[in-house]
């Protein structure tokens, strides 16, 4: 048999034998956290992880990775070992251990090793020996803590475990800004791989997908033998102004398979996506939904205590094409704010620009908190003789801010005379190729709300999973 097919064949065969590992040459795909306990107490009293619902959910989502968080009770660490290892192995699953850091302590103390890191280790390694599915653990905000995690400690850490067991893997969550010189010269020798959550740093948002690609090339430039992970953010991150959206996770794991493909990333890891009906933000209350009809609206956004600068923009650009014959050619819209009168003025403008020619401006402290205005804007005059045009909606940053936080909104868009598809903003796919941002903490996207949130993102993360693992 020729050596090819001989690879081929043993390869095959190998991935049919249980408790294998099994991840694709092509790249981690999994999900982190979300653990789910069962309904009812055990005669313990406790509810255990739910290890018999989890397991064909996680499959369902076809990862090959689930990282498992030691979210704080003791008997986690019994589940684990005793039930979800070796389900996980029969499924083909591999496991990463999630262990919390000292600055999270307040929220979170991971037992039972708590903060004795050596200890995690050590005990993490043996257990990998009789659980070979177990091939890798990290540490959560570790960048954050590296006055705790020293070169000299992240040493102890990995003497403790690789005396155990060499082969398991050290992978700790460290954020963009925290991949320095000292940082790369120190800790990168002495780690398995990184796991790099994606909020667009510095603006700390899940609204805007195009920095991924840069911030990717520059840690893989920076780290070329280090296994890099990106985590999207598939659950609320604290202090955003907005919730992720299923097409801002479809948006960000497609470009992170894209980057597996190329080598720039070894993996993708959701953070607590929710893949069954009781994981943890499985729907969105309707409250949530802030469009003026249906679901979906554009949404221009400056964070709290973010700078800006005079001239800062995000804009919604969109072609339009001209009725031939049209007696009248106008554009309406609905248009609405989280600032109000009593708020500081000539600082946020809400525009429309015709052939990049201001047509309409607003303030944003111009109307009342939260109420939907009608803009109307007669193009006629402007359009003769034309066959086409460009529209544009923007917030504009007339005068810089240092903390001035403001979401402004459009839906409802009406043409007369004019042909502009989807102008209820009900098909984020329409509308997010047409975004574009000037940098800074500026940034625009289209909102579009899903009640089944976890459901929706689930079936498309399983499409994208099962066509980049394979």
């Amino acid at each position: 048999m020729p050596r090819l097919a001989l690879v081929a064949v043993l390869a095959l065969l190998l991935s049919m034998i249980t408790g294998t590992s099994h991840a694709a040459p092509s790249g981690v795909v999994g999900t982190a956290a979300n653990l789910v306990r069962e309904v009812e107490p055990r005669a313990d009293g406790i509810r255990h992880v739910d290890t018999k619902a989890m397991i064909p959910a996680l499959k369902a989502l076809n990862v090959n990775t689930y990282v498992y968080p030691m979210a704080g009770d003791h008997h986690h660490w019994d589940d684990l070992h005793k039930e979800f290892l070796p389900a996980a192995a029969d499924a083909g699953i591999d496991v990463w251990v999630l262990v919390a850091a000292p600055s999270q302590a307040t929220c979170c103390v991971s037992r039972p090793y708590e903060h004795d890191y050596v200890a995690w280790a050590r005990e993490l390694a043996t257990l990998s020996k009789s659980h070979p599915n177990l091939i890798g653990w990290t540490v959560d905000d570790y960048s954050f803590d590296l006055k705790t995690f020293t070169p000299a400690y992240v040493q102890q850490m990995r003497a403790a475990s690789k005396a155990i067991n060499p082969s398991l893997k050290f992978i700790p969550i460290v954020y963009y800004p925290h991949f320095t010189d000292a940082f790369v010269a120190e800790q990168a020798p002495l780690l398995d791989g990184v796991i790099f959550p994606f909020w667009d740093d510095p603006v700390r948002d899940t609204s805007w997908s195009w920095s991924l690609s840069s911030q990717v090339k520059q840690i893989a430039k920076r780290l070329p033998d280090i296994d890099v992970y990106l985590m999207p953010y598939a659950y609320p991150l604290s202090h955003a102004a907005q919730k992720p959206t299923v097409a801002y996770v479809e948006a960000v794991t497609r470009k992170a398979l894209e980057h597996v493909g190329t080598g720039e990333l070894a993996g993708v890891v959701q953070y607590k996506l929710p893949y069954m009906s009781r994981s943890s933000g499985w729907t969105r209350p309707a409250t949530d939904n802030l469009a003026r009809t249906g679901n979906g609206r554009l949404s221009f956004v400056v964070e709290a205590d973010m700078a800006t600068r005079a001239r800062m923009s995000c804009t919604a650009i969109r072609k339009v094409s001209l009725t031939a014959g049209a007696a009248r050619y106008a554009v309406s819209f609905w248009h609405r704010d989280n600032r109000g009168s009593g708020d500081g003025v000539g600082y946020h403008v809400k525009q429309l620009l015709l052939n990049g020619q201001v047509v309409w401006q607003r303030d944003v402290a111009a109307d009342p908190y939260n109420e939907w205005r009608k803009a109307t804007v007669d193009l006629t005059s402007k359009l003769a003789g034309a066959t086409s045009a460009t529209l544009q909606w923007r917030l504009y940053e007339r005068t810089g801010v240092g903390n001035y936080w403001v979401d402004a909104s459009v839906d409802d868009i009406a043409v007369t005379g004019l042909q502009l598809s989807d102008p209820g903003v009900e098909n984020a796919a329409v509308w997010t190729p047409a975004l574009t941002r000037t940098g800074g903490p500026v940034y625009c996207s289209a909102q579009v709300y899903h009640q089944n949130y976890g459901a929706d993102l689930s079936a498309s993360v399983a499409k994208l999973y099962a066509a980049g693992a394979s």
